[in-house]
Parts: structure tokens; sequence; C-alpha cells
């Protein structure tokens, strides 16, 4: 029997995935700023490339990776909550239009600008602020030359990170500014004492709370694939070539779906699939974005976790083949169903969590939560499928029509690639 076949095939499939290596972990830390009251005001978001070392190479590269880590993978309500971040970004990274990308409504930038500011970087940071964005001058040893350096720019300042360790004949000046003071470094019950005399407005230190590394499986997307997205959002394609492109992309469909659930948009109404998502963020918004992802990779890295990869994608493909028999009007809402359900495994949280995080369809949540609906079922039977349920492959093949031949064909062609592992 074919079913049998398929069910011992896949079987020696599940036992070279299960014996893999499931990839790398994505790091990111962050640290408490607290007011005077000792409660969060907001977090610091600090690059890590492990548990414990930061070994940046490029700076507009580590902001990118913070942002794209926090937006894309961890999820903002996950690691921020309520709270604000300030994350450190250099003359290059503001330069660039990716900064468009970024919801002004969570992100605080923390400003390492080398030298004077130029009348160009000047001129943006002015555009920047005038649209909402918020900056700071990122954490120093406060003297008269951080003031000559940023002077020009300084009405577009609202918060000025002092090292605690700045010569008390400096603090004066500091003072006179007319910005909100966070002391860094604070370390110790002196140390305190020395930013309650500063007048500083914040406090943030290993007194009160070392940086917290959080940690999560990696799944970063193949370059090629993001390129190619770029490229054709660039030759001005249609939506539905823009719709085909992302769906032979589901991990960065997965992240697109975080980036749209990120506060940056608000929508009116539920998302239902990915046309519907390219449409509503459009396609200025898609390229800022896709070049955010591209800067947080490293030069030639590819996919560091292609056994889940091929999970996601096994997944969306056989309910796409699915739906395309059942109900060809509903394959977009399939597809997106496939890419959901495994967001659990990629973010580390329920899937009950999940849906309350994200702004989705009723018909895709009860499809994901509860089985139930016409993509509730075709999800139940895909399900099936991984697990060779034999009996609920056989009670809906019957009830649709399936052919025993083209399950196999849909089954062979979605564990194709897994073959070779």
């Amino acid at each position: 029997m074919l079913i049998s076949q398929f069910k011992e095939q896949l079987c020696i499939i599940k036992r070279k995935k299960d014996s893999g290596n499931m990839g790398q972990n994505i790091y990111i830390a962050k640290q408490p700023i607290l007011n005077g009251d000792g409660e969060i005001f907001a977090y610091e978001l600090l690059y890590r490339d492990s548990e414990i070392s930061s070994n940046i190479k490029s700076r507009k590269q580590a902001t990118a990776s913070v942002l794209s880590s926090t937006l894309n993978k961890f999820g903002i309500n996950k690691l921020l909550g309520e709270h604000k971040a300030f994350v450190k970004a250099d003359e290059e990274f503001i330069l660039n239009n990716v900064v468009s990308s970024i919801p002004k409504e969570y992100f605080i930038f923390a400003l390492q600008l080398d030298g004077e500011v130029s009348k160009k970087i000047n001129k943006r940071i002015e555009l920047l602020h005038s649209e909402g964005y918020m900056f700071a001058i990122n954490d120093c040893l406060f003297d008269a030359e951080i003031i000559k350096n940023y002077e020009t720019i300084l009405k577009y300042i609202s918060y000025i990170k002092v090292d605690v360790n700045t010569p008390a004949k400096n603090l004066e000046a500091v003072r006179d500014l007319d910005l909100e003071i966070i002391a860094t470094k604070v370390e110790d019950i002196d140390k305190e004492q020395l930013a309650k005399d500063m007048g500083a407005d914040y406090l943030q230190g290993y007194f009160f709370c070392k940086p917290k590394v959080e940690k999560q499986e990696k799944f970063d997307s193949e370059v090629e694939n993001l390129v190619r997205l770029s490229n054709k959002l660039m030759q001005d394609c249609s939506i539905d070539e823009l719709v085909e492109e992302f769906e032979k992309s589901p991990i960065v469909t997965i992240q697109l779906l975080k980036y749209a659930n990120s506060g940056l948009f608000q929508f009116r109404q539920k998302l239902s699939s990915i046309k519907q998502i390219i449409t509503l963020v459009g396609k200025t918004k898609l390229t800022q974005w896709l070049m955010l992802i591209i800067y947080a990779t490293p030069k030639g890295e590819v996919n560091s976790n292609p056994l889940l990869f091929d999970r996601v994608r096994s997944r969306t493909y056989l309910m796409q083949e699915i739906a395309r028999h059942v109900d060809k009007e509903i394959v977009s809402n399939a597809y997106f169903v496939g890419v959901i359900s495994l967001m659990d495994t990629l973010f580390s949280v329920s899937k009950r969590t999940l849906m309350h995080e994200l702004h989705v369809d009723k018909d895709i949540k009860d499809a994901i939560l509860r089985k139930e609906g016409v993509l509730g079922e075709m999800y139940s039977f895909v399900l099936a499928l991984e697990e060779f349920n034999t009996v609920e492959i056989e009670e809906y093949i019957v009830k649709h029509n399936i052919s025993e031949e083209r399950l196999e064909e849909l089954t062979l062609n979605a564990s194709r690639d897994l073959r070779d592992l």
C-alpha cells in the first residue's frame, strides 16, 4: 500500500532529522535603566554573538542585528513589554534609509558619532527628529569636547548617557544642558551617590542589574532569498509576483509577519494572507525592512538551521498543494496557516500566546488553535502526514477524493529536500 511505503520512507527521514544539530542560537542583551524610584524606565539593548561575548566587527551591523533580532525574532512585546529601548547607532546607520523601517515608538538611538557632527548627519537627524524619532548621546566621560562635537544637534537630543566616573569639574556643564541625564556604570553604592550628586534623572549599572542575555534558536534567512526579494521590489514587480517570491521563502515570511506586528503599523483589518500584508505594508517599507535583515546578516552566512527551515518549507508546500485541490480560493490563507503554525517552535512561546500577540484573522486563529473550519481540517491533515497517522490520512483523502498516487506525489515532493540530510 502506498501509504505504508510513504510511512516507512518518512520514518527514515525523521530519524535522520532527529539526530541532526538544531543549529545555533541568536543572542541579545538587555540592561534596565531605572528612574529615581527604582522602577524600570527603559532598557538598553546590546549586541551579543554568544552568551558571554560581543565581538563587534561593524558597528552598523551590530545595530542592525540588535534591531532585526528584536523586531523579527524575539518580538517587541516579549523583549521590551511596554518599555522603550536605547540602541547604539553610528553615522553610517543613521544615514541609511533602513532607519525608516524602525518603529519610533519603541526605540531611542544613542548616537556614536566620531568627531564633530557633519552637515549631512545634522540634516538627517533634523529630518528624523521632525518625524518623531528620538536621540540620545551615547555613554561618555563628559567633557567640553562632547558639547563642541554635538552642539549643532543638541536641540534634537533628548537624553545624554554620562559615565558616572566623569570628573566633578565637568558635571556643571552637564547640568546646564537641557537634557535628561542617564548616569551609567553605577557599580556600587558610592557610584550611586555620585550619580545622585550629578543630578541624574535615571541610573544604569551593575549595582542594579547586569545585562541579561536573552537567547533564541537562530533561523536567519538565506542571503540569496533576501537578495532575490530585494531585486523583485526594485524591479517594481506586481503584488502577485511578490507573493509568489515570499511563498518560496517561508522563513522570510515568518519574519515579515513578526515585523507587521511589531508596533510600526496599525492595521484596521485582521491579517489573513501574505498578499494582504504586502499590500498594507507597501513596497517602500518592505524594501527598507529587507535591507535591515541583510545588514544584520554577516557576509557569507547561510541558514544555520536548515532542518527547521525544511520543516517550515515542507509544511507550507503541503498546505498550499492540498488547498489547490480542495479550494483554490484559500491557497494563500493555507500558506499563512502553515507559516504561523511553526512560529511557536521558532519563538519558544505557546501557540495561544502567539495568537494573542499576532493581528491575524479569526479563521486563521481557529484553524491553528482549534483545528476548526476548512483550514483547520487541512492543518490537521498535514499534521497527520507528519505524524504518520494513517487513520486520519485515509479519512481525509477519501472525503476530498485525493488519490493515493497524488498523495504520494505530494509527500515525496514535500520531503524531497530532506532525503539527502
